[in-house]
């Protein structure tokens, strides 16, 4: 992979081994674009109304072109940021997006983040949050979305590292045809705390939305999962599933998971379900029985565990990079990081 230099003007380079050598870069620092407005290629990019963030307007298809959205916290705005992307998409658009966070110095960061989705009447969007801060940081992310009619939203976050995470997503299907598929993975250990927190509303007819949210936690973690599902009055014809489930690899390491249905229409598929587990002895000690040493034994279940979350990745290159990416966080290979901030993405 190549290796790329962020921004110049950072004293600190990272290290990014993007999807693909081609691919759009867009820089935000402290939550201020650093690219010119303008059209480009079909899609719009400018700053934010307040002058932080970026409101980013889609025509045409660009699927095949994804666009990596970089956002940094740099040395020099160690207090609270808060700032909002907005993701237009105009009918029929579609469009692929990587949003990557970041954080420059170990300072006690606190960040929000606010995302608001607008689809048009049959657009696409495929959307990956990469969150990928270090140890002492603070970050809370929340998505409201609006689906129109056959729009299609695929909404990914990856939770990679950090010290507290707050993820809020709520999406809302008010026309008919809507889909929403939302996933997302967590890893964490030490004394890492993550929440998530999920609202999806189907309010209009043949409607369908898919939940898959996965957790590994170790030593002393600690996670939670909310999610509901509301299904209004005459929204018949709706398929709506949830699933939340974790894996804990040491005693001391707590989650709480609490998946919610409302349904007010009878013609509906509905089901939500958690779980909450620790590794296969029996599994392991097959393959130990097979030369296999425990430590390479114990990384096999735990990415058998997750592989069903990354494998919504829709795009090959992005899947394996993402795939690499949290092998070698549950290896432990990010220990060595713990007081870095230059966790390469």
């Amino acid at each position: 992979m190549k290796e790329y230099t962020y921004l110049p003007e950072v004293r600190q380079a990272f290290r990014c081994s993007v999807p693909n050598a081609g691919i759009r870069q867009v820089f935000m620092v402290d939550g201020l674009l650093q690219e010119p407005s303008g059209m480009e290629n079909g899609w719009e990019l400018m700053p934010g109304k307040d002058g932080k963030g970026l409101i980013m307007t889609v025509r045409g298809d660009h699927f095949s072109s994804p666009v990596q959205i970089i956002s940094v916290r740099s040395e020099n705005m160690p207090h609270p940021v808060e700032f909002t992307n907005e993701w237009i998409l105009a009918p029929g658009a579609r469009m692929q997006l990587i949003v990557c966070d970041h954080t420059i110095k170990e300072y006690l960061y606190r960040t929000i983040r606010n995302t608001i989705i607008s689809l048009g009447d049959g657009a696409q969007l495929d959307i990956l949050f990469m969150q990928n801060e270090h140890k002492e940081s603070s970050y809370k992310l929340e998505v409201n979305a609006s689906l129109g009619e056959e729009a299609l939203l695929d909404c990914h976050i990856i939770s990679l590292y950090g010290g507290t995470i707050s993820n809020t997503v709520n999406a809302i299907m008010e026309k008919p045809g809507a889909r929403c598929n939302l996933d997302g993975l967590y890893l964490a250990d030490g004394t890492q705390s993550i929440e998530y927190n999920v609202d999806v509303k189907h309010l209009s007819g043949n409607c369908s939305s898919n939940q898959l949210f996965k957790g590994v936690l170790d030593n002393r973690a600690r996670a939670s999962f909310r999610g509901t599902i509301l299904v209004a009055k005459d929204s018949q014809k709706t398929e709506a599933f949830q699933a939340n489930h974790n894996l804990l690899l040491t005693k001391e390491a707590k989650i709480t998971t609490k998946p919610q249905l409302e349904i007010y229409a009878d013609d509906v598929k509905c089901s939500h379900g958690a779980s909450i587990g620790r590794l296969d002895e029996l599994g392991l000690f097959y393959l130990r029985s097979r030369g296999i040493s425990l430590p390479e034994a114990q990384t096999l279940q735990q990415m058998a565990f997750v592989q069903d979350v990354l494998g919504k990745i829709k795009t090959d290159t992005i899947r394996e990079r993402l795939e690499k990416m949290v092998e070698s966080r549950l290896r432990g290979e990010f220990s060595k990081c713990s007081h870095c901030t230059m966790h390469c993405c």
